[in-house]
């Protein structure tokens, strides 16, 4: 698969999807006295610079050299979701016959 920049926006994307499904029932919000929270995991990884970057938010500006860096500290452990959400476009254009970087040409000439 060709990482391009559109394709490292949608695994941006993909990653703040995922990192928003987090709930901790362990949690108490004091402010509106709730039990459980539903929160964004942050994902790490290292920038161009190889400066390693913690974020809250949609990662933006990622070149896609770096996105194999991405990953969730869990601990000692690590989930690398860069990685695993190129597998997953991999899987998906092989198993459908998709080519992602034609459909995000094919939905940028139709927005014309």
């Amino acid at each position: 698969m060709k990482l391009t920049k559109k394709t490292v926006d949608l695994i941006c994307e993909l990653e703040m999807i995922i990192g928003n499904e987090c709930y901790n029932p362990n949690s108490f919000d004091g402010w509106t006295l709730e039990e459980g929270c539903s929160f964004r995991y942050p994902v790490t990884y290292k920038d161009k610079d190889n400066f390693e970057r913690k974020c809250r938010y949609i990662v933006q500006d990622i070149d896609k050299e770096c996105i194999n860096s991405m990953r969730y500290k869990f601990g000692s452990n690590n989930l690398f979701i860069g990685s695993a959400l190129v597998k997953v476009l991999e899987t998906l254009e092989k198993k459908y016959n998709l080519d992602f970087d034609e459909l995000v040409k094919a939905k940028k000439n139709n927005s014309r």
